[in-house]
């Protein structure tokens, strides 16, 4: 008994030992501030969240916890004790004071005057090489800032935009698109000079939500074979592996799913007319958005050999009827109800949306994630020549 008691103990010492040896602590102080404010840790240990928060002393504020073996993308943001009720939540989204880091074992310090996004965060290993990365970003980051900051009000006006505004916002979209341009080449060598770097691995991950394989297989590729061998590297070789057999040129998987009226629909019973293959869900912003413009397309192309089939990632049937209804889309509409595991976006590698896919009348995929104009054009270049059915 003596020794399966000290068995015990030493197993919990043990314990104790791991936890201490993956501890993180956190000290942050904004010299500036001078009202009380609340300050939030956020970041993940494997498929859980956790959200701790601080009240800010004197500008002071400090975190404990336990973290990852291996380091993860943290997020420290500053907020008002009591929200301002004339600022709407779009602006409250498009305004948030905040600013990512790498969190792992280890003392890090949050050095800063009253922002959380202008602060110094230092401590580790990885953040270290991600301050690297900043400072390269830096003239870019600079050359934006007052950019979106112009662009801020007439994103949160969504009334009432007159030509004026609408040109202007297109005039700061296209002086963005260099410098984003830009700071995705200095992000890509960065990644190829430092192929081991969790930093690099977080990189290519935030570019797997819509993989092109062309750009993003590169990349994947040029990671060192321990980030590529592990568990979330192993993920997203498996995701880039559907990708490329929903390319181009590639038939279409078939499926099947209930339709609005719970009979099952196939991909396959489309074959014969162009088809788009459209994945979007009730609760998806960017997805309403583009709904109009999908609503256009298809009144405009409907009696030239083209349909629509949309597989919806919602889990409760009430909304998404409500949705098609409020949205007024006639098209076929179909769902498992499984949310993120529906079994098409499986299929297709489906982990954002909105996506789509033009399927030709032999069944081939033809062009991919097509939006606004781009979808007109697209499918006026192939159904264009197309006689209406029965013609």
């Amino acid at each position: 008994m003596k020794k399966i008691s000290m068995l015990i103990a030493g197993l919990c010492l043990m314990g104790i030992k791991v936890n201490a040896q993956n501890s993180f602590s956190i000290n942050g102080k904004f010299s500036a501030l001078k009202e009380e404010k609340k300050v939030f840790l956020d970041y993940r240990i494997g498929n859980k969240r956790i959200v701790d928060s601080a009240v800010t002393e004197k500008g002071m504020f400090s975190f404990k916890g336990s973290a990852e073996a291996v380091p993860v993308k943290a997020t420290i943001s500053l907020k008002a004790i009591k929200a301002d009720p004339a600022i709407s939540y779009i602006e409250k989204i498009l305004r948030r004071d905040e600013q990512d880091f790498f969190l792992e074992k280890g003392v890090f310090n949050v050095s800063g005057t009253s922002s959380a996004n202008k602060a110094l965060i230092s401590g580790g290993k990885t953040q270290g090489e991600y301050l690297l990365l900043r400072t390269s970003l830096k003239p870019e980051m600079e050359k934006s800032e007052p950019l979106r900051e112009e662009m801020i009000p007439i994103l949160v006006k969504t009334q009432g935009k007159g030509m004026d505004t609408i040109r202007r916002l297109k005039e700061l979209q296209k002086l963005m698109q260099p410098l984003s341009t830009k700071s995705n080449e200095k992000e890509e060598a960065f990644i190829r000079q430092h192929p081991d770097s969790y930093v690099s691995f977080s990189l290519v991950k935030d570019r797997g939500g819509i993989i092109e394989p062309g750009t993003f297989e590169p990349l994947f590729n040029s990671l060192s074979a321990t980030l590529k061998n592990s568990g979330e590297g192993k993920m997203l070789a498996a995701k880039l592996d559907v990708v490329k057999k929903t390319a181009i040129g590639i038939t279409a998987k078939d499926f099947s799913q209930p339709g609005l009226d719970g009979k099952m629909v196939s991909l396959s019973s489309f074959k014969g007319k162009f088809v788009l293959l459209d994945f979007w869900a009730s609760w998806c912003g960017p997805c309403r958005a583009e709904n109009p413009n999908v609503l256009k397309a298809y009144n405009q192309f409907k009696d030239k050999n083209f349909d629509i089939l949309a597989v919806s990632l919602d889990d409760k049937k009430e909304n998404w009827l409500k949705a098609v209804k409020d949205d007024g889309m006639p098209w076929t509409q179909v769902s498992d109800l499984q949310g993120w595991k529906n079994q098409a976006a499986g299929f297709y590698a489906i982990t954002a949306i909105p996506q789509n896919f033009l399927i030709d009348p032999n069944g081939v995929i033809v062009a991919k994630n097509l939006r606004g104009e781009a979808l007109v054009k697209t499918l006026n270049k192939f159904l264009s020549a197309a006689k209406p059915e029965g013609g």
